[in-house]
């Protein structure tokens, strides 16, 4: 009998599965099911494995659904204004232009460019979000924002900011502007101050403009607290990386049948009014490690850096699915999609902070997928919303809203083509008596 370690059993399993997607006639493999070849091992430049890889955290925001309907395209440019990438790397060549020439930083660009849009099922490194989509990229850090406008020239369609100013200016919030008027939708990280310190206070930018979509930390890997379980030193147990909470730990008391967790502050990543959503953060895998030292590992620190891309990846691939997408509704759509995580006892110290919830990736695809389909039915759910100006159109055939509240500061104007039906659970009960517009024109057609 020929015995397999773990790496070789995975390998020939998922081998099986490869060639079962394959079919008999060769051709390329259904979508349906699908994931590319190095989303479980790690090759390098030859293509041998070289280890066993944990994307979980793709699969937790329903990345690998999402690429049921699209792996990305190339006529879909994501902007990276970051630290430098090397367009010659595997992940990158062919798809990769450099505006400007920057310094290298560690690897840092090529870790945020790598989770957005590295190459997937290309037999090396891992694969982006949106991993068939082109790359441009330029430097960063003027509060101004003047080179977001050139990759806007370059074609970008979405750009990752995954770095942080304290300076805000006229000319920076013109530009953002500028940017949505063109149809380019700018993500940002929020920022790394812990709560601990800012107490919600500090905002820092790009994130914090009107119309740049702010993203902050989540924790996405336990829902059993047992297996998050961890002793300090001293013996005090506290828990690691549980599912929905927005500190990486958090201090835990189980006499209590619950048992009952508060969330160690210093141990969040920058939270605010402004932040819209999170986005897995630890345990993460470290491209930039990997690509600077050949070393695989995964992040033990909430940086922003890090959950910015995983949004911008998910933009891509809404634009790569519906070209016709209006940039202004994408921050709604991925709203109305996110998990709530205010249910989450341990985190109600935090509400008002930390925006939507949690990415869903999967769920924006399958919603805009919907909403731009002729006979689609779109179901808008599991929602309770206080404050945002969100707009969608739907070209579909119903639109559902079911268990989703819109109350206090919050506006939501929702123009269909055909048909709107309220189910229970549905409150539209802002303080402004205005703030809800819901309507039906049947001569909406789909713009180029």
């Amino acid at each position: 009998m020929l015995l397999l370690n773990a790496v070789s059993r995975q390998y020939y399993i998922s081998l099986l599965f490869f060639l079962l997607c394959q079919g008999v006639s060769g051709q390329n493999p259904a979508k349906k099911n699908f994931l590319p070849n190095d989303f479980y091992f790690l090759r390098d430049a030859a293509g041998q494995i070289i280890d066993t890889i944990d994307l979980s955290y793709y699969k937790a925001i329903g990345v690998t659904q999402a690429w049921q309907r699209t792996t990305g395209s190339p006529k879909v440019i994501v902007g990276l204004s970051d630290a430098r990438v090397d367009p010659l790397q595997k992940d990158f060549a062919g798809k990769t232009r450099v505006l400007r020439a920057v310094d290298f930083q560690n690897g840092h660009g090529m870790g945020v460019a790598a989770i957005a849009v590295a190459q997937g099922d290309n037999n090396f490194g891992i694969p982006g979000v949106c991993y068939d989509c082109g790359l441009v990229t330029t430097n960063y850090g003027n509060p101004n924002m003047e080179m977001l406008l050139e990759l806007a020239d370059a074609g970008a369609k979405v750009i990752n900011c995954s770095w942080v100013s304290s300076i805000a200016t006229e000319r920076g919030q013109e530009v953002i502007n500028l940017l949505l008027e063109r149809g380019v939708v700018v993500v940002a990280g929020a920022g790394n101050q812990n709560w601990g310190i800012n107490k919600g206070q500090k905002k820092y930018y790009p994130a914090s403009y009107d119309g740049v979509i702010s993203v902050s930390s989540v924790m996405y890997q336990h829902h059993d607290w047992q297996k998050a379980l961890k002793y300090e030193e001293s013996g005090k147990p506290y828990v690691e990386n549980m599912w929905g909470m927005v500190g990486r730990t958090a201090e835990i008391n189980h006499k209590k049948s619950g048992p009952e967790f508060r969330i160690y502050p210093q141990s969040t990543a920058t939270l605010n009014s402004a932040v819209d959503l999170l986005a897995p953060t630890v345990g993460v895998m470290r491209y930039s490690q990997w690509v600077t030292q050949g070393i695989l590992s995964y992040n033990t620190y909430q940086g922003t850096s890090t959950a910015a891309p995983l949004v911008t990846g998910t933009i891509g691939l809404m634009f790569s699915l519906r070209p016709e997408l209006r940039a202004e509704e994408v921050e709604t759509i991925l709203k109305l999609t996110a998990k709530s995580i205010d249910y989450i006892q341990a985190n109600v110290p935090f509400k008002g902070h930390y925006g939507a919830g949690m990415l869903q990736s999967g769920a924006a695809l399958d919603l805009v997928s919907t909403l731009y389909d002729a006979e689609g039915v779109s179901v808008l759910k599991d929602q309770k919303f206080s404050r945002w100006r969100q707009k969608l159109t739907a070209y579909n055939r119903v639109v559902i809203l079911k268990d989703i509240q819109f109350k206090e500061q919050s506006e939501f104007t929702l123009r269909a083509k055909k048909q709107i039906i309220l189910k229970p659970g549905t409150l539209l009960a802002p303080e402004n008596n205005q703030g809800i517009k819901l309507s039906i024109d049947p001569s909406l057609t789909l713009r180029p």
